[in-house]
């Protein structure tokens, strides 16, 4: 899969098109589990998880994403920490798996490059997204349903400043508690 600078996509492609094994990142990125991500994925409870999806998940996992800045991705360096609770074996396990995330972007981005840059990851051949404006957070944000291979998932990136924060689940979740996993990512 290629991928642009993903103010959106690193919530969706992370969370849960890679757990899939769909993808290994965007060409030209680095991507890794580490400890050092796990650790980082610690300031976000399994049990905080938990208690807003109504079930058990395990501690999270960290993976890492970076990129240096290029033409394809309009110069914008950008580094992705996604910390995947639940397990990729198999689509029912990733099912269950719930994604917060926080990606760190070498400079913020107007409104109108963010909307120029979801328009390219729709146009992604193969992957079934569906991208819009979720206006509700106060903040640039959107709301991306993402479907193939019998995978359905939604996801809430907001932007603020050079960070977005995500929050990426099984569509069968309320929206109300993808924005609180949104908002727990901020702990990240």
């Amino acid at each position: 899969m290629t991928r642009r600078i993903s103010a959106l996509a690193a919530v969706v492609a992370c969370a849960s098109v890679c757990c899939a094994g769909v993808c290994a990142g965007p060409a030209g990125a680095s991507t890794a589990h580490s400890s050092k991500a796990t650790q980082l994925c610690g300031n976000v409870s399994a049990s905080s998880v938990s208690s807003i999806i109504g079930y058990k998940v395990p501690a999270g996992v960290g993976t890492t994403v970076s990129h240096k800045a290029t033409k394809q991705n309009d110069d914008v360096a950008f580094s992705v920490l996604n910390c995947t609770f639940g397990s990729d074996t198999s689509i029912a396990s990733i099912k269950k798996s719930v994604s917060v995330s926080i990606e760190t972007l070498s400079r913020s981005l107007s409104s109108t490059e963010l909307e120029q840059l979801v328009k390219k990851e729709q146009d992604i051949p193969g992957l079934h997204f569906k991208i819009v404006r979720y206006p509700s957070l106060g903040s640039e944000a959107y709301l991306t349903t993402f479907s193939e291979q019998g995978l359905n998932v939604e996801s809430i990136a907001m932007e603020s400043g050079t960070k977005v924060f995500g929050g990426t689940v099984d569509t069968s979740t309320p929206i109300s508690k993808v924005v609180s996993l949104v908002k727990l990512a901020q702990k990240l």
